[in-house]
């Protein structure tokens, strides 16, 4: 038993970004055909999502090494695969083609809008920011007047509008605003946000639900990434606008989160492919983000990868891409913040 500690102690210290990013390329890349496997046992490609995700990773790794542009720009021309020019608006697919037309996720688009913007301010392409702007167009094709507006979550089945619709098309717009300085996005960023925070909102603790159907019934789940957008968002329209109310909510929604999800240890008690995002947009002036990701680099497995949840309740590794990329995205964020000088470098 001391000895099995002594070496998960030795392992988890082993972990960084650069490391983890080897490792996932040796068990996940596909030499063949240029793709990300979703699962490193079978021959098939990650969904749009994992692909956002692993973009986003990328870009991380592209600010802390500029040698690392070169792959980012490869995993971009590939990503763009999933890209489906067919009507009524082009949008990405949830895999690369032949396209159909019938799986189109507008959060999924998204997450996309984020990932190429961040890109496009690495890379200087003007492309991804286009592109951006594409699928943006695509996201906000996903709301009409139904509930009095909000965006559903997939084309083909507009059953809900959910909370990982909202959050992230707010801040999409948001962020391609930044570049072209569209009014419209700033004033549609507004109103998304404010639907969001009328219908999903859960007005004891201000976290988010999950989402609202047709017939008004609210699905009262809360996932760290619904509120962890919906932060990002508030931030976001506070800079742009400074209305005061923004800046009360993101005060107010950022300790919620922290009381509800960030643990004693430093877990952040979600899976992942969410608790990643919830960590990348705290304030690390507000928590303690080194001791967050000690705990999250001592649950790294002996095959080197990370299990399901940031936290020690469910310690088995989930053999998929997009656990790993999130658990990657939250080192890089880390290695980023330490260089910045905003919080002091693991085991200090």
């Amino acid at each position: 038993m001391i000895l099995m500690a002594i070496a998960n102690i030795a392992l988890a210290s082993a972990v960084d970004a650069a490391t983890l990013d080897k490792h996932i390329e040796s068990a996940y890349f596909s030499a063949s055909s240029g793709y990300y496997k979703e699962e490193f046992a079978k021959n098939d490609k990650a969904f749009n999502w994992t692909l956002g995700i692993l973009i986003s990773a990328q870009n991380s790794l592209a600010k802390l090494d500029h040698a690392n542009i070169a792959k980012l720009k490869q995993t971009l021309e590939k990503g763009d695969t999933y890209w489906n020019s067919k009507g009524p608006v082009a949008g990405f697919d949830v895999l690369p083609g032949p396209h159909d037309g019938k799986d189109r996720y507008y959060d999924d688009n998204a997450w996309m809008v984020m990932s190429l913007v961040e890109s496009y301010e690495i890379t200087k392409d003007k492309r991804w920011l286009t592109r951006a702007e594409q699928a943006l167009d695509f996201v906000l094709s996903g709301e009409d007047e139904k509930l009095g507006g909000g965006i559903y979550w997939k084309e083909n089945q507009k059953r809900s509008k959910n909370t990982c619709s909202n959050g992230p098309a707010a801040a999409a717009c948001l962020a391609v605003y930044h570049h072209n300085l569209r009014k419209d996005l700033l004033q549609k960023a507004g109103a998304l946000y404010q639907w969001t925070k009328k219908n999903l909102r859960d007005p004891k603790d201000g976290i988010y639900y999950d989402s609202i159907n047709l017939s008004r019934k609210v699905e009262k789940t809360k996932w760290t990434y619904n509120s962890a957008l919906m932060l990002r968002s508030a931030r976001e329209l506070y800079k742009e606008t400074k209305i005061a109310e923004y800046g009360q909510d993101t005060e107010d929604l950022q300790a919620a989160c922290i009381q509800r999800w960030v643990k004693e240890d430093g877990a952040i008690d979600d899976e992942l492919q969410f608790s990643h995002l919830l960590f990348e947009n705290l304030d690390p002036s507000k928590f303690d983000a080194t001791k967050s990701i000690n705990k999250l680099k001592s649950l790294v497995q002996a095959d080197g990868f990370f299990p399901k949840k940031w936290s020690s309740e469910d310690n088995k590794p989930l053999p998929k891409l997009i656990i790993q990329v999130s658990a990657l995205r939250a080192l890089a964020i880390y290695e980023i913040w330490v260089k910045q000088n905003q919080v002091k470098p693991t085991g200090s």
